[in-house]
């Protein structure tokens, strides 16, 4: 499996941390930026597999997207409707050019979209490193040191 790129868009800091580390996964690469024209700047040089769009109002709202070119518009979105946040006019977007969009109402949702839209065929393996220092073995009293 390749390491994939998730843009994560959310103008509040602390709730974009806790959505970012809810998703991270080993072969994610977690960006969050604070609006959506951060995201597809020409001098952006991740190439990226999936973003997340929180709405909120008067900040993120479902307008801000209709700005964006049409070729991003074929990226797989999933936007996170809060509880004040407007309800988004799929039917709308989807006759914009959006090819792949998806609602999401809470943080499980979020991850099981994520999930299901990068890791289809599931995650492999966490790759697992040994412990420096062997757990079990008897290393003894400690030396005095030599002066």
């Amino acid at each position: 499996m390749k390491y994939k790129t998730i843009f994560l868009v959310d103008p509040v800091r602390s709730e974009r941390i806790q959505l970012s580390k809810f998703v991270m996964q080993e072969f994610f690469t977690v960006m969050s930026f604070i609006s959506i024209a951060d995201c597809f700047k020409p001098s952006q040089m991740l190439h990226c597999d999936l973003v997340i769009y929180v709405l909120r109002t008067g900040k993120c709202e479902t307008k801000h997207l209709l700005n964006i070119k049409k070729k991003f518009k074929k990226l797989p979105f999933v936007l996170v409707v809060g509880e004040n946040a407007p309800e988004p006019d799929m039917t709308q977007l989807k006759e914009q050019g959006f090819t792949s969009l998806h609602k999401a109402t809470n943080n499980e949702k979020v991850r099981e979209l994520v999930l299901g839209f990068l890791a289809a065929d599931g995650l492999p393996p966490r790759t697992e490193l040994p412990h420096p220092v062997p757990i079990g073995i008897d290393l003894g009293p400690p030396q005095p040191l030599k002066q």
